[in-house]
């Protein structure tokens, strides 16, 4: 296998364990320096993920189980069993809301980290030096199925306009400051643009400037929902393009994330 071919299905398929993958990954080298940059990536979007399960879920669901319809036996009412449910009810939402109070008052970010400019910035660096080139590259060849983009778009609860849609060459889910986002690179009228949308993530700073690689500037903007960073050409009227990519966002109001 060559090592274009190489790099392109570990762009692709990083988790990929055939034996033609494997006998690539063992042939040193370029080819296993990749792979530990791969792999090191995939780690990172890993540990993106691992995102806490809510304490208490658990209490929450039995009790939203032993809420459940009556049977027909039952309906005739045991009165007990449901004025204790009632009361378990009620001291739960009051112990809830007298503990998000007092969080709320200690620490008012308890619920997320939020990350600095400067923090931000790395992580837009680091994420281009480590696959910015190599999506563009694989954008460059066979578009990937418009139904993928749209499905990891979904899952944050954002959907693109048509004329959007019809630009987007190559995505992704990736790594961001706060869990998981989506990278994505379009062919526009001002040559390619790369897009990192972090749905969690708000720019203390919007909109902020800065560049990557060969002089790429970049331009970070709050959306109604998290924040992208937009990565264009040299001369790219970075403005105007945000512009048009916020025109042509829509937000699901009934999607938690």
């Amino acid at each position: 296998m060559k090592l274009a071919e190489f790099k392109r299905r570990l762009m692709t398929e990083p988790g990929d364990r055939s034996p033609e993958m494997l006998d690539a990954r063992a042939q040193g080298g370029a080819f296993s320096e990749l792979a530990q940059a791969s792999d090191a990536f995939e780690a990172r979007l890993k540990r993106a993920l691992n995102v806490p399960v809510p304490r208490g879920l658990a209490d929450r669901i039995i009790l939203e189980q032993s809420l459940g319809e009556p049977d027909q036996e039952s309906a005739g009412g045991n009165w007990l069993q449901w004025g204790a449910i009632a009361a378990v009810l009620a001291l739960a939402v009051a112990l809830t809301t007298f503990n998000l109070a007092d969080r709320a008052s200690v620490d008012p970010v308890a619920m997320a980290q939020v990350p600095s400019m400067d923090e931000i910035r790395e992580h837009i660096r680091w994420h281009w030096q480590h696959d910015g080139d190599d999506v563009m590259a694989v954008a460059a060849g066979s578009p990937t199925a418009s139904e993928k983009i749209e499905r990891v778009f979904a899952e944050f609860g954002v959907q693109l306009g048509p004329a959007l849609m019809a630009q987007v060459r190559a995505g992704k889910f990736c790594p961001t400051p706060n869990g998981r986002g989506a990278h994505v690179v379009m062919h526009t009228d001002q040559g390619p643009v790369t897009v990192y949308y972090m749905p969690r993530t708000r720019v203390p700073e919007s909109p902020a400037r800065m560049q990557v690689g060969d002089g790429q500037p970049v331009m970070l903007v709050n959306l109604e929902r998290g924040s992208m960073a937009l990565i264009g050409q040299p001369d790219a009227p970075m403005p105007d393009l945000a512009q048009q990519i916020v025109n042509q966002l829509s937000f699901a109001t009934n999607v938690t994330i």
